[in-house]
């Protein structure tokens, strides 16, 4: 008996492990609440960017653990992410997304500037909350639109982020990532006529204050600081903006426990810009490219002048090499955008997650001829124990 509930149990595991393989094949591209980062970029190098903040991290005897960063390059949407996907306190930052609902009504002609607002109008709500960060104001403003929890709910529609991607803590205590402040801040910039006076109030904010400061006057910045301590005394420092470089971008800082936070926002300010400006030549390729190449207008056909017979042929004039003409401005340029992204696999060589879609259905093939094989040898078992032991009988 113990041998067949052997066999039996053995069955079951090898027939569960059949059916569950397939399924695990491809987890890990459905199952996932967290998009995949793209695998090639128009002209950030994400190599590059994890290599500048990590090295930036070591210099400065940082916990990396703490430090998230989002960034995006806005005149081709590339965004890219350190520890993007860790839920911190955002303190102030909040204020943004806030103020967008109240803009967008605006927007929507169901507000104006002079509407009464639980006593303050909506344009001096936007100054004292943005520009100021005068907290009681902001959240006077919440109670204006409604509870908490629906107000962050309303946040969402500012992100592109499926609704499995959200925390918990996102509704209950105005957690965030890095990911969602970037994806805001790419609404709140792209659609910036939906959100008025938004931009323009957190331009007048502390101009000597972290991205403000690291420019130093060189570039325009529209940005919003949050600090908050808690009662575990954990410090939250963050900061969302956008940096004004002639090619603009999106940058979003948060911090947990760094003691030197506002040198760290400086610091990454000016390392974003100081990138985000390498890029030009990178970026004059890319526009080139989407300009596509110039193609030459095909010659028309030269007629031919028909021979009298006897007559001889006219003599073709000796070719005269013409140097090339130089390529117009703003076409095709021959250079390569360098990336350290993930590309296409070389030639032989096999992308890894076939690979390892390959190896499981492998297995479960091995598994159902497993399960055949015993299906068809279990009856023969039988027989042969049963002559086993009806010989022991006859003895």
């Amino acid at each position: 008996m113990k041998k067949r509930r052997l066999f039996a149990q053995t069955l079951a595991l090898l027939l569960c492990f059949a059916l569950l393989c397939p399924l695990t094949a491809f987890a890990e591209d459905t199952n996932s609440a967290i998009p995949a980062d793209p695998t090639s970029y128009a002209v950030i190098d994400p190599v590059e960017l994890q290599r500048l903040v990590d090295a930036y991290a070591a210099a400065r005897s940082l916990n990396k653990d703490n430090i998230s960063v989002g960034y995006c390059y806005l005149d081709t949407g590339d965004t890219w992410y350190y520890n993007g996907d860790v839920w911190n306190f955002g303190a102030g930052v909040y204020y943004v997304p806030l103020m967008m609902i109240l803009a967008e009504r605006e927007s929507r002609g169901e507000l104006t500037q002079d509407s009464n607002l639980n006593g303050l109008t909506l344009g001096e709500a936007e100054r004292y909350v943005l520009t100021y960060s005068n907290n009681a104001y902001a959240h006077q403003m919440m109670n204006y639109i409604g509870t908490d929890k629906e107000v962050r709910k309303l946040y969402q529609n500012y992100s592109s982020l499926p609704e499995a991607y959200y925390d918990s803590d996102f509704l209950d205590y105005s957690y965030f990532t890095v990911r969602f402040l970037t994806d805001v801040m790419k609404t709140l910039y792209n659609e910036n006529e939906r959100f008025p006076n938004i931009i323009e109030c957190m331009k007048n904010s502390d101009n000597g204050s972290v991205f403000h400061g690291a420019m130093n006057g060189e570039y325009e910045v529209a940005q919003k600081y949050g600090n908050y301590i808690d009662r575990r005394d954990v410090a939250y420092n963050n900061t969302i903006g956008i940096i004004y470089t002639p090619h603009p971008f999106v940058l979003t800082v948060m911090t947990k426990n760094l003691g030197i936070t506002h040198e760290v926002m400086w610091d990454l300010a000016v390392i974003f810009k100081d990138y985000t400006l390498s890029l030009d030549d990178a970026y004059a390729v890319y526009e080139a490219r989407q300009n596509g190449p110039v193609v030459p207008e095909t010659p028309a056909a030269e007629a031919v002048t028909p021979v009298a017979p006897g007559a001889e042929e006219p003599q073709e004039p000796s070719a005269v090499q013409e140097p090339a003409a130089a390529a117009p401005e703003g076409g095709q340029i021959a250079v390569e955008i360098p990336s350290s992204a993930a590309q296409t696999p070389p030639d032989g060589q096999e992308d890894p997650a076939t690979a390892r879609r390959m190896v499981v259905l492998l297995l479960c093939a091995a598994a159902l001829v497993i399960l055949t094989l015993a299906a068809i040898l279990k009856p023969i078992l039988r027989k042969k124990q049963g002559r086993v032991k009806k010989d022991e009988l006859e003895y």
